[in-house]
């Protein structure tokens, strides 16, 4: 398996000992380590993060499915969320909590590893960003540790109308994750987007009659007959895990 490596160039000193492990991949520039972009066999990444003395250089892996992990992993809920989904493929230990932000606030207590998307992004009423991923991955440098980061499908996600709208009938509102909005917009391009803080919530918020339609996971859906799937994907995510300082993995 190919792997990419990440620099973390406040933590880089420029010492140089990784390009002889990974010199198709790494090189320095202006005094610091960078990433050419061509993959490295895992070894060869896993031999270079090791190295380093500032533990500056993260492994991204394709296809982390084959690691487990015997510690609690916290990330976002409710129940059916796609973090909890990945969570599960990594650790028999899930903590859901109610934003990816409280997950890392746990991590920093040393309590478990947070899980979180690269997409993450929360909006306030008017739709203005409050927070994202690259937020909390600032708010918590120098007290949490990037550990690992991967691209993983999604489950199968979908566009989801309530039974009771005619197909004739254009589509006014749909319930939507801030990261799933593209989805929503090619679906129902004239709607109203209404911003929730989880999939499983669009779902539900759509069976209750409070939008006209939903994007959500295919499984989450099924639960609600009220709801119809018109169409169905299947995206990836990049994930990222973060644990408290420099502790093992």
């Amino acid at each position: 398996m190919d792997v990419r490596l990440i620099i973390d160039r406040d933590r880089c000193a420029g010492t140089g000992v990784c390009l002889p492990i990974a010199a198709a991949h790494l090189q320095l520039l202006d005094g610091l380590a960078s990433a050419r972009g061509a993959p490295v066999s895992v070894e060869q990444g896993r031999a270079a993060a090791a190295c380093c003395p500032n533990e500056a250089i993260t492994v991204c892996e394709r296809e982390p499915d084959g690691f487990r992990l015997d510690v609690p992993i916290v990330t976002l809920g409710p129940a059916g969320t796609d973090a909890e989904t990945e969570a599960r493929k990594h650790t028999s230990r899930v903590l859901l909590v109610d934003s990816f932000a409280e997950a890392m606030a746990t991590a920093t207590a040393g309590e478990a590893l947070a899980l979180v998307a690269a997409g993450y992004l929360a909006l306030d009423a008017d739709d203005r960003t409050v927070d994202s991923w690259v937020d909390q991955h600032f708010t918590h440098s120098g007290a949490l540790r990037l550990r690992r980061c991967w691209e993983s499908p999604t489950k199968p996600m979908c566009f989801a109308v309530r039974h009771d709208l005619p197909r004739q009938i254009p589509v006014a509102t749909v319930a939507t994750h801030p990261a799933t909005r593209v989805f929503a917009a090619r679906r129902a391009p004239a709607a109203r987007l209404v911003a929730v803080d989880a999939k499983p919530l669009a779902a539900s918020a759509a069976a209750r009659g409070e939008v006209d339609a939903c994007i959500a996971s295919v499984d989450v859906v099924a639960r609600y007959p009220r709801l119809e799937v018109r169409a169905e994907w299947q995206p990836t995510m990049v994930w990222l895990l973060y644990s408290k300082g420099d502790g093992d993995e």
